[in-house]
């Protein structure tokens, strides 16, 4: 066929065909040729690029069939080709106008289909920046609407790419595309798009979503077969299941371990229920089993994903928008985080409603500047160096044992996949439930991060809470030990060993700092300043003395509430001396002044 012979009545003739390669001459007008045909023909065109002034006879003349099927598999879309036609170092002041037609092109099609091709064709090919394909971004947009305009179609939606909806139970797959499964009244069903008043929601593209799917008809039909079986059975059934995946995995400290990482795995599942999640720290010297056990929970837990980058950009992404479970599996990960500039995301993953702020488009000034996302969360952390005291008031610690065990399988997530189906099919058959409302099981955050998991254990597996509640207790005791060992315990020891110095109800601050930094090097010693900031902290009232020096007030009750706190036992009986306040002892109240030694002063 000659190059711009086709006729549009020819169109008919293809219907029933999936795709249709267009293999014109190899000269300029066989290339106008292809893409006028593939504009009859539409998506399932495909243009075969032949060799400069060569046309199939030709080609064949020197090529093999093999060489033909390389190009029938490098073929172009119509708005591939268009693209490759503009030259790559085209200067950006002029790439516009020869882009024009191609946006048009793209403002024809579905947003969720148009996106790629900006993400992944033309910002690599004429190497743009995200404030350029903004750009274009709203020209297509701008060509989208006038298309509406034009057509004066009321009824057309917007289409709109989405992770999460009422109803949804989860994206799972289906003929390899990613589709919608949906809870609705007590059945599940799976749909390509879901209708809203103003627009269409589509699941994102299948590149965007970084897990193993599960398979669609596979999650259905177990919640089919489950339906017909008592519920305790099916739960107990699938604890068990998990308890013996991990088992098969790694070596944990005790048997209790295991039931709470797969209490950890099933509460990912219904994390809508919860205002806490316990951030899972494995934490040991090298090639003890972290990343194997990490891996373990990040495959099985609810959209679950393995990550060694700590870029800020990204990760507000993941949490907000695909609501992801993140394993972090890093040397050291504060240092990684201090650098990256997200520590803010690992401190607030923890608890529901929590958002960081970030200046997104600072020339749109005040009050528009600014994007907040959510990033509440399950999270895994496999580290070799302790992290940060705050972090780890927010986290469940497991150091890792030593183990002459040998595990043999491979930690992937298709090992995974069936215990993933499972729960999804949990998740659907519970969507609605409540979980019942428990005591903490501990006092303070470690009360409120354990909560989920202890109620999770009472929901499917109750005979599990009295291996959990050992587990509490134990981690209860560690905290103390490590409450033992910080500054704030040191300085109430240090106060112990002073009470018989107080005088007139006061002691001052260079007398416990003094004694605090007996016997230590000069690079450790801690400063007045320092030390006054903490005995603020834990809320000891400051005054001056007569000689102008900051003092304590000395509190009894408060100290006695404060070594049984940290763990620290009273070698003897506090002074049941009388408190005398400020006034009585003739000194001046500072505790508005705290800010001065806070701020005036560094360590």
């Amino acid at each position: 066929m000659g190059a711009g012979s086709f006729k549009e009545e020819w169109v008919e003739k293809f219907k029933h065909c999936q795709t249709v390669y267009l293999s014109f001459d190899g000269d300029e007008a066989g290339t106008k040729a292809n893409c006028k045909t593939a504009e009859f023909l539409g998506p399932k065109a495909r243009i075969v690029s032949l060799p400069d002034g060569q046309d199939v006879n030709d080609f064949f003349k020197e090529k093999a069939k093999e060489d033909y099927q390389k190009l029938l598999d490098e073929s172009l879309t119509l708005i591939e080709s268009k693209i490759r036609q503009i030259p790559a170092d085209t200067p950006k002041t002029k790439l516009p106008a020869l882009m024009d037609n191609v946006l048009q092109l793209l403002a024809e099609m579905d947003k969720a289909k148009a996106e790629p091709y900006l993400a992944y064709v033309i910002k690599p090919r004429f190497g743009l920046k995200d404030p350029d394909i903004r750009g274009y971004r709203d020209l297509i947009n701008k060509y989208r609407g006038q298309m509406i305009k034009d057509n004066k179609s009321d009824d057309q939606k917007e289409i709109v790419l989405t992770a999460e909806h009422e109803g949804l139970v989860d994206i799972v797959e289906d003929e390899g595309k990613p589709i919608f499964l949906l809870k609705t009244n007590e059945s599940v069903t799976i749909a390509s798009e879901i209708d809203g008043d103003k627009v269409t929601y589509v699941p994102p593209p299948r590149e965007q979503l970084p897990w193993l799917l599960c398979p669609a008809q596979e999650v259905v039909r177990i919640y089919e077969e489950e339906k017909e079986l008592p519920v305790e059975e099916v739960n107990r059934n699938l604890f068990d299941a998990l308890v013996e995946y991990h088992k098969s995995i790694s070596q944990l400290p005790d048997e209790g371990h295991y039931g709470l990482l797969a209490a950890w795995d099933i509460h990912t599942y219904l994390l809508e229920q919860f205002q806490y999640t316990p951030i899972v720290c494995l934490y040991a010297v090298p090639e003890r089993g972290k990343s194997r056990t990490g891996k373990s929970l990040v495959y099985a837990a609810y959209r679950g994903i393995h990550v060694e980058s700590l870029r800020d950009a990204y990760l507000v992404r993941v949490a907000n928008n695909l609501k992801a479970t993140l394993f972090f599996d890093v040397m050291n990960i504060w240092q990684k985080a201090e650098k990256n500039q997200s520590e803010d995301i690992l401190l607030h993953r923890f608890e529901k409603g929590a958002q960081v702020p970030r200046v997104l488009y600072p020339e749109k000034g005040a009050h528009r500047d600014i994007t907040y996302y959510s990033i509440f969360g399950p999270t895994i952390i496999g580290t070799n160096e302790a992290i940060h005291r705050i972090l780890e008031t927010r986290a469940i610690n497991i150091n890792m044992p030593e183990t002459s065990r040998k595990f043999e399988n491979s930690v992937t997530p298709e090992l995974a996949l069936p215990l993933k189906c499972r729960l999804l099919a949990f998740r659907a058959r519970h969507l609605y439930d409540t979980l019942p409302d428990i005591p903490k099981p501990a006092a303070g955050r470690l009360g409120d991060i354990l909560k989920p998991l202890l109620q999770i254990i009472r929901f499917v597996r109750p005979e599990r809470e009295v291996d959990f509640m050992a587990l509490v207790s134990g981690f209860e005791a560690d905290r103390l030990i490590e409450k033992a060992d910080s500054l704030e315990a040191q300085i109430l020891n240090t106060l112990m060993s002073l009470k018989d110095q107080v005088a007139h109800g006061v002691l001052p601050v260079k007398a416990i700092t003094d004694r605090f930094n007996e016997g230590k090097h000069e690079k450790i010693k801690v400063t007045y300043q320092r030390v006054g900031r903490r005995l603020t902290a834990m809320g000891f009232k400051k005054a001056r003395g007569h000689d102008g020096a900051a003092v304590i007030i000395w509190d009894d009750d408060m100290l006695a509430r404060l070594m049984e706190r940290y763990g620290l036992e009273q070698t003897s009986e506090i002074s049941e001396r009388p408190e005398i306040s400020a006034n009585q002892t003739g000194v001046s109240d500072v505790s508005e002044e705290t800010d001065i030694f806070s701020d005036r002063y560094k360590d």
